[in-house]
């Protein structure tokens, strides 16, 4: 693709309105002479690609009729391995999606597709024009891990007062709480518990030394209303009482 001003795309999605929707999407974002193959279904999507003389990157839909996405890029990474593709999904797809990172995609991009990100991996494919990861090769996956766990910290930051729960999370970045728990910890060495409790206990102190709040008050805002339960918390992280630490400040 490098040094190539035109871009050749696959488009494989069998929603005729999702894919209009996505053509959209590309002709708007792409600037550079381009041309867009499309297909409903994944054996259509494979002939296509099999005839054509070049393909830039497959953007393709995860279940399909006669041949799904998962069968299609395992075909296409046999056939041309270093092929860019971008894998669509909704949020109640993520063994599927997560199967398609393991084959070593892009990227995947979860339904509705969102413009701007649509954009993003794009441009980044063709500022790289490099050849993409490997077939199980997972050199691809932390780029959108790193996405994800960074996502979920300002969520933590944004949500101190409420209560946390994995699967409040999970929801909010479309994964599988089993996943997103696994991803953080390999991602920041740290268990998201462990996390959401410091981020907790940093903002108690930040309260503590810098307001006249009471330490129930303190205790409230910082998700944890049981205000002995918070004290008890707070001493086992800093050694010392909310009182005592306030007075220490």
């Amino acid at each position: 693709m490098g040094g190539i001003a035109a871009m050749n795309i696959l488009l494989v999605e069998d929603e005729p309105k999702i894919r209009q929707g996505l053509r959209a999407i590309i002709e708007d974002v792409i600037k550079s002479e381009l041309r867009i193959m499309e297909a409903d279904n994944g054996r259509a999507a494979f002939e296509l690609f099999r005839t054509a003389e070049r393909t830039d990157l497959v953007i393709t839909d995860i279940r399909m009729k006669e041949m799904d996405g998962l069968e299609l890029l395992r075909r296409i990474k046999q056939e041309q391995k270093e092929t860019p593709i971008v894998v669509v999904s909704g949020h109640d797809e993520f063994e599927y999606a997560r199967e398609a990172l393991r084959y070593g995609v892009v990227d995947y991009l979860l339904k509705p597709i969102e413009r701007v990100e649509l954009a993003k991996v794009i441009a980044r494919i063709q500022a790289e024009g490099k050849e993409a990861a490997p077939a199980g090769d997972e050199s691809a996956e932390p780029d959108k891990e790193r996405l994800v766990i960074r996502k979920v910290k300002e969520l933590i930051q944004q949500s101190l007062g409420l209560d946390i729960s994995l699967q409040f999370l999970a929801e909010r970045v479309y994964l599988h709480p089993k996943y997103l728990s696994e991803t953080f910890k390999r991602e920041t060495g740290q268990n998201l518990s462990d996390y959401v409790t410091e981020r907790r206990i940093a903002k108690a102190k930040q309260l503590l030394t810098g307001t006249t709040l009471k330490v129930a008050e303190v205790a409230a805002m910082c998700g944890i209303p049981n205000h002995k339960y918070f004290a008890s918390l707070f001493k086992q992280h800093t050694g010392a009482t909310p009182t005592e630490y306030r007075e220490r400040g």
